[in-house]
């Protein structure tokens, strides 16, 4: 024989007393697998969007997972990462309520005009709970805007009286065959409606071009840049957050005609300063998230996003889930004058499409089980926010939210009347899954 067989043959053997070596003192040794697991922490280096961050889960997930797999060519299922990524949560504006024909806010005069006794709006130029506001306003509508045409929508701007504090508030009335009659709009309603005056022109310039020279804007004239600083002017000491509405008069000329209109824009304070504000537009919040990953042995998938917020805004329909709510859980609390349209157990007004806080109303009409006998004002506004959060933990969230996640904070808006204070009020949750439960994180504090 060779020796080149000889010498295999010898290698085979002693290879072959290995394996029953190894056998015999290892126990499992056969069974020992190899594996290559990877367990990545670090920032996205891959290639975002045009603008810079994702926007949804499934772009992020497609630009992560291409990523990772330039990071590991070879790698095992079960493979996990977290992975740091620039992510816009976007919070979608209200939705635009319709756009009125005509803006006005109420002058002495136009109270004056109503009756200057007590009981009426004269009396201390406002309206308060005494008084029948819609009837005195169709009253105004009807004489003031007579020669209009049929649909001609106006928004009135007024002062409203209750609880030692005066407020703006805003209704909508539209002109039909027999007249005017008050119509439910959807509208923001800023902290402070302002309409500007001959001397407030004239304290932004009276030189030509600028806006006192003929007590109004016009297309040649930043309108931002002046309000502005208008506003801060004004208000030196708002509050960040703060908004306002200014109604303005506007010139322009259309088919040979001069033309001058009362428009209308609203300003934001971030504490110092005022900028224009946009409630109905979209707002884009860009924050680092962990995007929590794992691999399946093809692609690596997206578990959950780790970190930001979600927003929601109680639509007109989620007022009428909460009446309906009480209406078979807590009927006692059901309005007796707007049947099956408000209740005051959350206070839910499907009518005005709002949280009646009003502390007068609850105490007085709708106390089926004597909570609120000798209750403060502040000891009331706490048993309503304990409501409405109740309302939004178990109602409205569980129904709007398919598959909670626990590694966001859902902030949720309402329009609160009265109480505290008219305007847009947030809480904000997050989901346990200990509990199955919402829990509430902050709140309420205006918008």
């Amino acid at each position: 024989m060779n020796k080149s067989k000889i010498f295999s043959l010898l290698i085979a053997v002693l290879l072959l007393a290995g394996c029953d070596y190894n056998d015999k003192y290892f126990d499992g040794y056969d069974d020992a697998v190899v594996s290559d697991i990877a367990k990545y922490e670090g920032e996205f280096t891959g290639k975002y969007p045009t603008i810079g961050y994702f926007t949804d889960n499934a772009a992020a997930e497609t630009a992560i997972n291409t990523m990772l797999k330039g990071i590991y060519k070879y790698c095992d299922k079960g493979s996990t990462a977290k992975v740091s990524v620039l992510f816009g949560d976007i919070t979608e504006g209200m939705e635009q309520g319709e756009t009125p024909d005509v803006s006005y806010v109420l002058s002495s005069a136009d109270y004056d005009a109503m009756g200057t006794d007590k009981g009426f709006p004269g009396k201390y130029d406002n309206f308060d709970a005494t008084m029948n506001v819609d009837s005195f306003l169709v009253a105004f509508c009807n004489t003031k805007y007579a020669t209009n045409d049929a649909g001609t929508l106006v928004r009135l701007v007024y002062t409203y009286y209750a609880s030692s504090v005066s407020s703006t508030k805003v209704k909508f009335f539209e002109k039909g065959t027999d007249g005017f009659a008050v119509k439910a709009v959807s509208a923001y309603v800023p902290t402070t409606i302002y309409s500007l005056v001959k001397a407030d022109y004239d304290s932004m310039g009276t030189e030509s071009g600028t806006p006192g020279k003929y007590d109004n804007f016009d297309a040649n004239m930043n309108i931002d840049f002046y309000l502005a600083k208008f506003l801060a002017a004004k208000y030196p000491y708002a509050k960040a957050d703060a908004t306002c509405e200014v109604l303005y008069a506007y010139y322009y000329k259309v088919a040979e005609k001069n033309v001058t209109v009362t428009k209308s824009r609203i300003y934001k304070c971030d504490g110092t300063s005022w900028s224009f504000y946009d409630p109905y537009a979209d707002v884009t919040d860009v924050t680092t998230k962990i995007a929590e990953m794992t691999f399946d042995g093809s692609n690596w998938k997206l578990q959950r996003m780790i970190g930001g917020s979600v927003k929601y805004t109680l639509a007109e329909a989620d007022y009428a889930t909460l009446v309906a709510w009480v209406k078979a859980n807590k009927n006692a609390y059901m309005s007796n004058q707007n049947i099956d349209q408000e209740e005051y157990y959350f206070g839910a007004s499907a009518k005005y499409f709002n949280i009646n806080n009003k502390y007068s109303t609850w105490k007085t009409y709708y106390d089926p089980e004597k909570l609120y006998t000798d209750k403060t004002d502040a000891q009331m506004q706490t048993i309503m926010d304990a409501r409405m959060e109740e309302a939004i933990r178990d109602i409205l969230l569980p129904k709007w939210v398919e598959t909670p996640d626990p590694g966001l904070s859902y902030v949720v808006a309402y329009k609160v009347y009265g109480g505290r204070g008219d305007g847009m009020y947030v809480m904000s949750f997050m989901y346990n899954t200990t509990t199955s439960k919402y829990e509430l994180i902050s709140g309420p504090v205006a918008q």
